[in-house]
């Protein structure tokens, strides 16, 4: 497998098709319809979900941690649970179209921030500290962004944070709070956006059923793929080091 070549791919991608598409459908609504539900519910339930670092795996693995094959497909099978699980929650909430469409948001967060955390393990990386819960965070908000010239920033910003033996850049303990809390609010807008106004078409009961399922398994998608970059781009060059 030709990691470099994989990595290379993620930089030059376009924001998912699906989310592309949903963007441009319901970009007339979609902020009327995200002002539903405050950017503050959404902080609070990703600040207060992202500290639970020790909530259960959602796949158990155990693979050789220095082949990283072996991390790439445990990875592989993280983000394939979390997409089944979360599409269920989407497919629910929009049976009943505008009055449950919102239900499985807190879920959704959830799912994507443990699926993070369980890529992270899957490439060897615990996920515990300040730090690398920073680094969680600027994963969530890459996925989250539909726009082609701020998701090119958010990956800059993130690749810069990573040292040339995989490690991440040291912030000072004075400074990594403040830092934490400008990046929930960042990941919180992007959020915000990406949820609410996907799922302007899950506003119709029934067929908001099938929306939802699809918005789902196409956000946990496009977590998993950032992730899956993000501790893969670290595991490299800690190779190269």
């Amino acid at each position: 497998m030709d990691f470099e070549k994989q990595q290379q791919a993620f930089r030059n991608a376009k924001p998912s098709l699906i989310g592309r598409g949903f963007e441009k459908i319901t970009s007339p609504v979609g902020g009327a319809v995200a002002g539903f539900v405050p950017n503050g519910l959404v902080r609070g339930v990703l600040k207060g979900i992202d500290q639970a670092i020790g909530t259960p795996q959602l796949v158990k693995f155990n693979h050789d941690l220095s082949d990283l094959k072996a991390c790439h497909d445990a990875a592989e099978r993280v983000a394939i649970a979390v997409r089944a699980i979360s599409g269920t929650t989407g497919a629910a909430s929009g049976i009943g179209g505008i009055l449950t469409m919102g239900l499985d948001i807190p879920a959704t967060i959830a799912l994507a921030l443990r699926c993070i955390r369980d890529t992270g393990r899957a490439y060897g990386y615990d996920g515990k500290g300040a730090r690398e819960r920073l680094f969680r965070l600027q994963i969530l908000e890459l996925a989250s962004i539909n726009d082609k010239k701020q998701r090119a920033e958010r990956l800059a910003a993130l690749e810069a944070g990573i040292g040339a033996d995989g490690s991440l850049s040291e912030v000072p303990p004075e400074e990594i709070d403040p830092v934490i809390e400008q990046a929930v609010e960042r990941v919180s807008r992007a959020l915000a956006i990406a949820l609410f106004r996907r799922r302007v078409g899950a506003a119709v009961p029934l067929v908001g059923s099938v929306i939802g399922g699809a918005v789902n398994v196409s956000f946990q998608g496009d977590i998993g793929e950032a992730a899956r970059f993000a501790y893969q781009e670290r595991r490299l060059r800690a190779g190269e080091a």
